[in-house]
């Protein structure tokens, strides 16, 4: 059995440069079937759910080519033939799930076997389908799930919940959807502000990125681009939170600070300064962990919400840091029935 061995009590400190962001990535590889031409993406993690997702672009017939020792890969998807996803991949990745658009928009149907599930929670599918059905989609379980679309027309559609892939899904198909597609309640995170701006340079119309209101205007075709996946808010996140705990100095280069903000925030109600210095984050030594507590004294409450709010994965790392912290906080985490258990 494998494990790691951790001898602490050492300030951790020095300069560093965030992981790219796994969220990101697993939305702009399906991306890259909305147009025959290449689509090459930079600052790729080679991680296990990357390679499974570059295993289904294969498999539905696009070529995928590495570059660059492996941190690039070129996708070309003007040989994909199939529209159905093949059920061991599928039931691996999660982010399987975001083949559907691609696939109905170049064949009007896609079969998807059940993708995978998560040990923090059921992880429903129920925006994601609601919001294809609104804009003209039809489905049904049959090994899995099989959709139809003919005839989609952009329309105004209510999400019921900021559902992150149940919006980047119905983004992908509504850039390609005749008409104006409007989501209200629309997720914000910043790995869906990538996709879209990806979207947009390949040749998408899409207004209102990073806010709960899009606004997407269909085109006829999308083009290829070359595209650099955002670092990840997550690491940098546990980075500042590593330098605070162990009284370390750390400067986290290329940071995209605007991503950071609520979470600097939140660190700040356990004692923790983080400066911004242009693109990067600065954390100074031996820190005064202290929780903060309410104008009237009670115990400070920190939420997980959805974006702008505090992500739910931001949760462990704050634990961690109130546990070391001198007082008491206490966490929320409503989304994720299992996101305590740990």
């Amino acid at each position: 059995m494998s494990y790691y061995k951790i001898k602490g009590g050492i300030p951790l400190s020095g300069e560093v440069t965030p992981i790219p962001n796994k969220n990101s990535i697993l939305k702009l590889i399906p991306a890259a079937l909305l147009t025959d031409e290449p689509v090459t993406i930079h600052n790729v993690p080679n991680s296990t759910d990357v390679r499974l997702m570059l295993k289904i672009v294969r498999q539905l017939g696009g070529k995928v080519t590495y570059m660059n020792d492996h941190k690039s890969i070129k996708i070309i998807a003007s040989g994909v033939n199939t529209f159905e996803m093949d059920p061991i991949l599928s039931q691996k990745a999660k982010a399987s799930v975001m083949f559907m658009a691609p696939l109905l928009l170049r064949f009007g149907k896609a079969h998807m076997p059940i993708p995978g599930g998560c040990k923090l929670g059921t992880r429903p599918l129920d925006a994601f389908m609601e919001n294809m059905v609104m804009l003209g989609a039809k489905y049904k379980r049959e090994k899995g799930y099989y959709i139809e679309a003919e005839n989609l027309k952009g329309k105004k559609i209510w999400s019921w919940f900021p559902s992150v892939t149940g919006t980047e899904n119905l983004v992908m198909l509504a850039v390609l959807t005749p008409g104006v597609t409007e989501i209200y309640n629309a997720a914000a995170e910043p790995h869906t502000q990538d996709l879209c701006n990806m979207l947009v340079a390949m040749g998408a119309k899409i207004e209102g990125i990073g806010s709960n209101r899009l606004t997407i205007e269909g085109v006829d075709k999308l083009k290829g681009t070359e595209w650099t996946v955002i670092p990840d808010h997550l690491d940098i996140g546990a980075y500042i939170a590593a330098a605070a705990l162990t009284g370390g100095e750390i400067t986290i280069k290329d940071a995209i600070p605007e991503h950071m903000q609520y979470m600097i925030q939140a660190f700040q109600k356990v004692g923790v300064k983080v400066d911004v210095k242009g693109s990067d984050l600065f954390v100074g030594k031996n820190q005064k962990l202290v929780c903060d507590t309410t104008v009237r004294g009670d115990i400070y409450e920190i939420f997980a919400m959805p974006w702008p709010g505090l992500p739910i994965d931001f949760m462990q790392i704050m634990i961690v840091m109130a546990l070391k912290a001198k007082g008491s906080m206490i966490m929320h985490n409503s989304f994720q029935e299992y996101g305590m258990f740990w």
